[in-house]
Order: structure tokens, then C-alpha cells, then sequence
């Protein structure tokens, strides 16, 4: 048995009384592992036959058996892909319950499953007693390379560290200066193998220490501490419209609009420069689900990263060895050849409008004056510039003039060319397949339609919000509303009561009564454990499930901020009144403090930005003073003087820009550069600004983005920013602002609610709620609570319901 699976049995403790389930193929290397191991550690192996393992159900029953009277297995290896076969449910209940024979869980081969997921198949418990194991390594070195043990269930999981010393690894970073990843390589001196193909060719894989490193073709991120993390495959970057884009992180964003028992795998088809997302559902969605959740999905995912097509399945295929096959994957999403007509169609009804047969009812509800069938441009549709390319470019195959494909782009972006014409010089254009004419279509009249596919906007049903319930706080409720999972809802009062509550019905799960009143938005750490911000100068760690108080850490001054846990989870910034001291740095596992500072000469009300891949901060204070500074020491890297105090907590224009926006009280919002603080554009209302900036980039807007905010004018602003070439400009443009009847303090909120699409949620200070469309202001509904309202509210989207304190002392709940 080789060195590096020795070592792995000792950290994981086999001995002669495990079993082990020898699963995979003869031909992958892993089995080698798991036969041997057994060999080495006198542990018993369990095979099966083929039909067994190619059975989830059989294979669960054998391996953890009914029957109490047989042993059930202690160490099981497994690709994500297989393991997921068992469904969550099974796994939760028979594999990794706290009553399961299974000791340790090996999970390698390809990505390892997300935070997310990991909730849906255990409690946190577990941890304590199975060993669950990312274990990572190639064939040329060891599959066993790399082992971590899974400490939490909220933390981003890493390769873990080498299994033992005479594995080295090397970063080779891309030339580009700005990237953070870079490919991970594989050394060892004594594990060492021939690759004629390689090895005849290239020389530098070997150094002076007679050691042989490996390409793993994997990309990876290192942290200052050394630990790695896995970002993508080599080879999933792709050029897309002049854009390059990953397939790796556009899955991970789509995996988050999913739901737990979801997968998401995104495949590039080169030839016709598509990008297909196909989405594994358990349980079958109507067309109307489909469409609900892609449009979400393409409502969080930049222009350049929307799939051009969805493909839902039932299960994704695996390969011999437990692997995802994407070869045959692709097969399944392969759309069969489309005449130039229906391929337009068809992006029509999946990507933009509704599209749909035309009857006598439909035709009787339609206006007179409204644009029918075929007579909306392809814009008027909703289309961009970016879909036209992508139409384009797959109906250009089937050109044989490249003038006409050039022409069928200028005329998909003129907005006074309607569909129908655009249908019929498809129709005369030639085409590839000897030129065969496809049937013209036919005209429908436009006062009823009749006969012809109808494309039309959807007529949205009109938004009404129902009272649910309301909670007694005794006293005002000014701090905004946090919500975890759509599973709590918290928010404390000046009452000195902090409550977590049930959304559905309103009771109280617990309740914790601090010294003084509270202001500041409660942080989720995780599931067992929040941390608020009092009056009494003392940052609060509490249990939500029990209101047990975890933790007390005095700042010195009073926190209205809403404390930060950093992306990595290891670090809790807390921003205060404290004279000394105006922020702290705190460990996240002991609260220790790791370094305080002082910016500016005044107290912080807003939140912290934090820039993950900068290791950075942006902090503003009351003073007008606006800082970048280290996460790791807490050194001020530049500071940018405002003249007047900021409120607003400062908000990226876009999850990676260089562009964040911060809002002065006097009313004035200033696009700034990350890297220096020099502020790039300005735009000014007419009151004071209290509100935060909500920033907002739908898909069907490329190039732009929207910021939308509170004003003491009465009013709600939109803006619409665009940014130029290297983020060395930005322009500010109002798109609409709202008069709602009186001042707003409060931080608007963006609701996604289908079919009507994106709303924009305002309360003022009069206890005014207000529904407005996002595209253009609109107030769709509007009603008032019984007193003053200076609580930012929260939205759970799978309820569809709003969350909302009010200074009657009640927290209310509306529904939509």
C-alpha cells in the first residue's frame, strides 16, 4: 500500500472492524484504494454485483441494511454524482443519520457539494461524530493527494491540506495580473509514473529536487494561510461574444436560484456558440414553473453568462466511473435542426415574451390599440443587442450570404422593424438545405389575431397585499428585518426584546432580552447561532432556536451597524459609536479581537463593504469619511473626505466591478474607483439621503445597471449607471423616481414575484407601504400602517410575503 493512503487510514483511524464497500470500477483508481486499504488495516470489503450498484435502492439496502441483525458499512467512497442517486431524503434519514453505521464519508472526483446542499443531508451533529471528507488528488500522483475533514456545514469547504509530506504542490497564475486563480500542480519525488506523451517532450515538470510535478487542469484559489479552494476547470473558460465567461462560477450562481434538491450543469456547445443550462429536477415542473424559474435565473446572471437554452431532466448521466458525463449530457440537449423561422420563435417564447396560440378569447380580451401577433419590434419583445447576436449567430449557419446575416441583425435591433417582417425575410433569405422556401407566414388581422401566434407582453394580475399576522415588541421597531432561509425571521426593538419568530404563522421560536434598546440588523452566522448590536456598546452572540446568549463582546460605543462575517467566514467586522475605537475586528470562532481602528474623527452608522478578493474594506463614517481598509491588519489603504456625513452604507455597482457607490447626507451619490476612492460621477436629488442603495442588473438591460434609493423628498429614485471601458468612467442617468407622499428613511426592497416580474418595495415615514414596477416607477399598490415606519423591511421569496416593524410597537406581516 502506498505511503499516501497509509497515512490517509491513520488521520481517518481504519481498523479491523470497519467495512468498507469496494464500489468503484477495476479500472478507476480509486478502487485501488479501498481494496487495499482493507488489505492493510484487516477491515472486511463489501462488493456487490453490477445490478446492485447500478440500483440506488438496492444499493442503499445493502449497504445499510432494515434488518438490525446485519452490519451495515463504516466507510464509504463515493463520487458527488453517485452519492446525490440516494436522494436527499435517504441520505438524511439512512446514511448519514446519528443512529447509521457509516463512519467516514469520502467524497472526490469532482466538485465538492456546495453549503447549501450539505444542510439538505445532515444536521450539524453529525460532524461530530462521521468523519465527512473532501479528498482530492490525480492519477499520475495519487487520488489521495489532498484530505479535509468538514468542521462546518457554513464555511466554504477546501482541498484540504497534502495527506503527507512528500506531496508539494505549485500555483502557476495566469498572466493576467488581476486574476486570482491559478493552475494547481501536483509534485512528489517518490510517487512518480511515465507518460511517454508528456514526459518524451517537456523537461520542466521536474526540478532540481527530483521532483515530478503534474498539471491537475484545475484552477484554484490560495489564501493567505495557505488553504486552497477550488474554483473550475482549466478548460471551462470559454470566449463568448468577446466576453469571457466560466462555466464553472455561471453554474454556482445558477445553483443558487435552484432549489435544495436541484442541480444545475452548464455545457458549451462550440458549434453553434450556445450556452446550454440544464437543470436535473426530481420532481416534474409544469411549463409555467419552467418559466418561472428561468426568468428568475436570468434576472441574477449578467448578460454574457444567460444560458441560451434550459433543459430540464430527470437525472443527469453518469459515466463508468460514478463521474457527470457531459459528452453525454450534450447529446441530450443537442436541439435537432430548426428551420430559420422556428428558431426564432422558439427564443422568442423561451427567452423574452409570452408566445401563444391565439383563440377567440384571448383575441376578445386584447385591446384594440395594443401592438398584435407579429406587429412588436424584437426590442418592443424585449430583446437586446446580445440576443440578437446569439439569434444571429445560429440562424447565420444557415446562410449562404453573410450580407444576410448582417441584415437580419440590423433588423432585429430596429425598433420600427415589427416581427412579422422580420419573418418574412426569413422566409425569401437563402438558406443552406438547396435553398428550400419555408411557408410564409400568413397575416393575421390585427383586430382579432385570428389564426397566427400572438406575442404580447403578459397581462400581469393586479398586485394585492394581504395582512397575515403582527407581534407585539411593547415598544418601536426601527431596525430592518433579517431573515434565514426563509426559515427565521428576527428583529429586535427599543423595547430591549429581540425575537425570532416563524414566518409562515408569526410564533415565537425564542426571545432575548438585552440591557438596552436595539437598532441594528441581526447577522446569521448560521443556523444555531446570530449576533446583534446594542445600545449598551456590547456586540450579542445568541442562539435563535433556544435564545440562549452565546456570547458578549463590549465595543465601547453604540452599534447601529449591522456587524459583518466576512466571505470566508473567519473574521467579524463591528462598526460603532465607540470614541476610541470605531471598528473592531473579531475572530469568528472565539471573538478575540484581531485589530481595532479608528476612521474618521466621528461614529459609524452605515454597514461595512466588504471586497472579498481585495481582502479589503470600505467603511464611511459620520464624518464624511470614506476608507478602504485591510481585512487582515486593519491598515488604512486610502481615505476619500466627503463633506458632509454618510448614512448610506456603501453598496459595488456590481458583484465584481471596481465602481462602488456611496451617498452623502446632503443628497448627493458619488460613483468612486475601489482602488483609490476617486470619485468617478456624481449625481444629486433634492433631500437628504438616510436610505441605503440597492443596486439591480436585469438581464434585458445590457451594459447597464440600476441604483435605487429612499429620499427625504418624498420621493424613490431610480438611476440607471453605466459604466466604461475599464471602470475609468461612469454616467449616471435618472431612469424614474416616485413621489410616495412623504419622506422615506427606510431602505427600499427589490421583490421578485411572478408573473408581474420585479417590484420595488418603499415604506415612508407616515407609515405609507408602497408596490412600484421596477421598469418604470409605477405604483402598482399602496396602503398605510398605523404608525410611523423607519424599519428597512425583508422579502422571503418562496413565500411571497413582506416583513415590516412600524412604530405602533407591532412587526407586521403582509402577503402578496
Amino acid at each position: 500500500m502506498h505511503r499516501t493512503q497509509h497515512c490517509g487510514a491513520k488521520k481517518l483511524n481504519v481498523s479491523m472492524a470497519d467495512i468498507i464497500y469496494l464500489g468503484t470500477p477495476c479500472t478507476f483508481d480509486p478502487f485501488v484504494v479501498e481494496f487495499f486499504l482493507a488489505l492493510q488495516n484487516g477491515a472486511t470489503l463489501l462488493i456487490s454485483r453490477h445490478s446492485i450498484r447500478d440500483s440506488p435502492s438496492k444499493l442503499l439496502s445493502a449497504l445499510f441494511p432494515d434488518n438490525l441483525a446485519k452490519p451495515g458499512i463504516s466507510i464509504l467512497q463515493m463520487t458527488p454524482s453517485l452519492f446525490r442517486g440516494f436522494g436527499a431524503t435517504y441520505i438524511r434519514d439512512r446514511v448519514l443519520s446519528r443512529s447509521s453505521s457509516l463512519r467516514v464519508l469520502l467524497l472526490g472526483g469532482e466538485p465538492f457539494p456546495s453549503n447549501a446542499e450539505l444542510v439538505t443531508w445532515m444536521d450539524p451533529s453529525v460532524l461530530l461524530q462521521k468523519h465527512i471528507c473532501n479528498v482530492y488528488g490525480i492519477t499520475e500522483i495519487s487520488c489521495w493527494s489532498h484530505l479535509h475533514i468538514l468542521q462546518s456545514l457554513q464555511t466554504p469547504v477546501p482541498l484540504g491540506k497534502p495527506i503527507n509530506e512528500d506531496t508539494v504542490i505549485r500555483i502557476q497564475f495566469q498572466n493576467d495580473n488581476d486574476s486570482a486563480q491559478g493552475e494547481l500542480f501536483l509534485g512528489s519525488a517518490t510517487r512518480r509514473c511515465y507518460i511517454p506523451e508528456i514526459d518524451d517532450k517537456l523537461t520542466f515538470l521536474q526540478d532540481d529536487t527530483g521532483i515530478c510535478f503534474r498539471a491537475t487542469g484545475d484552477l484554484v484559489t490560495r489564501e493567505k494561510d495557505g488553504t486552497l479552494f477550488y474554483g473550475e476547470r482549466s478548460n471551462d473558460m470559454v470566449k463568448r461574444a468577446g466576453n469571457r465567461i466560466s462555466l464553472g462560477m455561471i453554474t454556482r450562481k445558477i445553483q443558487k436560484c435552484l432549489l435544495s434538491s436541484e442541480l444545475a450543469a452548464c455545457l458549451w456547445l462550440e458549434d453553434l456558440q450556445k450556452l446550454i443550462c440544464c437543470i436535473r429536477s426530481m420532481d416534474p415542473k409544469t411549463r409555467v414553473q419552467q418559466r418561472a424559474q428561468t426568468f428568475d435565473i436570468l434576472s441574477k446572471v449578467s448578460i454574457a453568462e444567460q444560458p441560451d437554452r434550459f433543459v430540464y431532466l430527470p437525472h443527469f448521466p453518469c459515466n463508468v466511473n460514478g463521474k457527470l458525463d457531459k459528452k453525454e449530457l450534450l447529446k441530450m440537449c443537442i436541439p435537432l435542426a430548426q428551420p430559420a423561422q422556428q428558431i426564432l420563435k422558439c427564443y422568442l417564447h423561451d427567452r423574452l415574451e409570452c408566445v401563444e396560440k391565439a383563440d377567440d378569447t384571448s383575441a376578445k380580451r386584447q385591446k384594440m390599440e395594443e401592438p398584435c401577433g407579429y406587429d412588436l419590434s424584437f426590442r418592443q419583445a424585449g430583446g437586446t443587442s446580445f440576443h440578437a447576436i446569439t439569434i444571429c449567430r445560429e440562424i447565420g449557419l444557415q446562410m449562404c450570404i453573410d450580407d444576410e446575416q448582417r441584415h437580419l441583425f440590423e433588423m432585429l435591433l430596429d425598433e420600427n422593424v415589427p416581427l412579422r417582417t422580420v419573418l418574412r425575410f426569413l422566409d425569401t433569405a437563402k438558406l443552406v438545405a438547396n435553398n428550400i422556401k419555408r411557408k410564409p407566414v400568413e397575416t393575421a388581422a390585427v383586430s382579432s389575431c385570428h389564426g397566427g401566434l400572438v406575442i404580447k407582453r403578459i397581462e400581469h394580475p393586479v398586485l394585492k397585499l394581504q395582512f397575515h399576522w403582527k407581534v407585539n415588541f411593547e415598544k418601536c421597531i426601527d431596525s430592518p428585518v433579517s431573515e434565514y432561509e426563509g426559515r427565521y425571521i428576527c428583529v429586535g426593538a427599543h423595547s430591549k426584546i429581540l425575537r425570532t419568530l416563524d414566518p409562515q404563522t408569526g410564533n415565537e421560536l425564542s426571545v432575548v432580552r438585552l440591557p438596552n434598546r436595539i437598532e441594528c440588523k441581526v447577522t446569521f452566522l448560521s443556523e444555531q447561532l446570530a449576533m446583534v448590536g446594542c445600545y449598551d456598546g456590547c456586540l450579542y452572540g445568541f442562539n435563535p432556536q433556544t435564545g440562549d446568549t452565546v456570547f458578549c463582546v463590549e465595543i465601547g460605543g453604540m452599534i447601529k451597524s449591522q456587524p459583518l462575517l466576512t466571505a470566508d467566514g473567519c473574521r467579524i467586522i463591528v462598526c460603532s459609536y465607540s470614541e476610541d475605537y470605531n471598528v473592531y475586528c473579531l475572530s469568528a470562532e472565539r471573538q478575540e479581537v484581531l485589530w481595532c481602528q479608528k476612521i474618521g474623527e466621528k461614529a459609524i452608522f452605515a454597514g461595512a463593504l466588504e471586497l472579498p478578493s481585495e481582502q479589503s474594506l470600505i467603511i464611511c463614517t459620520l464624518d464624511g469619511s470614506c476608507s478602504r481598509v485591510a481585512i487582515t491588519d486593519g491598515s488604512v489603504e486610502w481615505t476619500q473626505k466627503f463633506k458632509e456625513p454618510i448614512f448610506s452604507s456603501p453598496v459595488l455597482l456590481e458583484s465584481k466591478s471596481n465602481v462602488f457607490l456611496a451617498a452623502e447626507v446632503a443628497g448627493r451619490v458619488h460613483a468612486c474607483h475601489v482602488g483609490n476612492g476617486k470619485i468617478l460621477a456624481t449625481f444629486t436629488t433634492e433631500g437628504n439621503i438616510f436610505s441605503s442603495l440597492v443596486v439591480k442588473t436585469p438581464p434585458t438591460f445590457m451594459g447597464h445597471s440600476f441604483v435605487v434609493f429612499g429620499c427625504i423628498d418624498q420621493h424613490v429614485y431610480c438611476l440607471r449607471c453605466t459604466t466604461g471601458p475599464g471602470a475609468k468612467s461612469v454616467d449616471f442617468e435618472l431612469h424614474w423616481k416616485t413621489n410616495v407622499g412623504a419622506p422615506i428613511y427606510t431602505t427600499p426592497s427589490l421583490l421578485t414575484v411572478q408573473p408581474n416580474g420585479l417590484l420595488a418595495w418603499c415604506a415612508a415615514t407616515d407609515g405609507r407601504v408602497v408596490l412600484m414596477n421596477f421598469r418604470n416607477g409605477e405604483i402598482q399598490w399602496s396602503d398605510k400602517l398605523p404608525g410611523e415606519v423607519f424599519s428597512s423591511a425583508c422579502y422571503i421569496e418562496s413565500l411571497r410575503r413582506v416583513y415590516v416593524g412600524c412604530r405602533d410597537n407591532f412587526l407586521y406581516c403582509l402577503g402578496l
